[in-house]
């Protein structure tokens, strides 16, 4: 048992420190005090305390609890493998291409929201619509549904806000459609395909694209599918150093999207 424990400090300190880091990063990039900034950090905390008192704890409430010890052992075991699971799936589907095939004679793409300062598009969601303009520019037929409500710190929707980029960079306002009720991905989809349901042939068995970061391409899939569209994943890049955030925060994400999002 102590042999174990050696082996597991170094792997412990390194990804607490990692934690610690990445919210340093994530908040000094204008991330904000929240939860899923700081959840890293408290994690981290957590890691390098479990190095210093960890082995003692364990063993005083195994001998004074053994049943809810072993209660806490499977939960944990539940945990630990959800979590690879997820975060390899998660990690997965963000490296999975597309052809050209796949988007050939697409009418449609939704870029998801992504949070603004101010009015101002954030570095997450400027990737979104630039990668939302390649496909406009190369496909002077497609119509684009922009997506985001209007989130605390935001002045104007997500929506108004890409619409506005978009026309900046020579976009025509008739081929825009703006969705600026929703606040989580699954309203993203729900609101966007009433919108869809109005354009005057849109067939929600034929593909439609979908714009947003490589971390959170596997739940909006899963969502797409769950409102009845058949989606095409274009994923955006997403810097290393704010990775360990997102990648993490996802995981909670997609736990409450299997359950919740119906």
């Amino acid at each position: 048992m102590v042999k174990s424990n050696k082996l597991l400090t170094i792997p412990c300190y390194l990804f607490g420190l990692i934690g610690i880091i990445d919210t340093i990063i994530v908040m000094g990039l204008g991330g904000g005090i929240n939860l899923g900034t700081i959840l890293p950090a408290l994690i981290g905390i957590g890691l390098i305390m479990w190095v210093h008192w960890g082995h003692r704890l364990n063993k005083q409430f195994k001998d004074k609890v053994p049943k809810l010890y072993r209660v806490f052992q499977g939960v944990f075991l539940i945990f630990i493998s959800s979590f690879l699971i997820i975060e390899g799936l998660i990690i997965y589907t963000s490296k999975s291409g597309f052809s050209d095939s796949e988007i050939k004679g697409v009418d449609y793409v939704i870029i998801l929201g992504a949070g603004l300062r101010g009015e101002e598009l954030s570095w997450t969601l400027r990737e979104r619509v630039d990668k939302g303009l390649e496909l406009l520019n190369s496909h002077p037929n497609m119509k684009v549904v922009v997506s985001g409500g209007q989130g605390p710190g935001e002045n104007i929707s997500e929506a108004e806000a890409m619409a506005r980029y978009l026309q900046s960079q020579g976009i025509s306002l008739d081929r825009i459609l703006k969705e600026e009720k929703s606040t989580s991905t699954m309203e993203n989809f729900q609101y966007s395909l009433q919108i869809l349901q109005q354009q005057k042939g849109f067939d929600i068995t034929e593909p439609i694209i979908i714009i947003t970061s490589d971390f959170h391409l596997l739940r909006s899939k899963m969502l797409a599918k769950r409102n009845g569209l058949n989606s095409v994943g274009v994923p955006c890049y997403t810097p290393w150093y704010i990775r360990p955030n997102v990648y993490l925060r996802e995981y909670f994400a997609m736990i409450k999207s299997l359950v919740l999002d119906w």
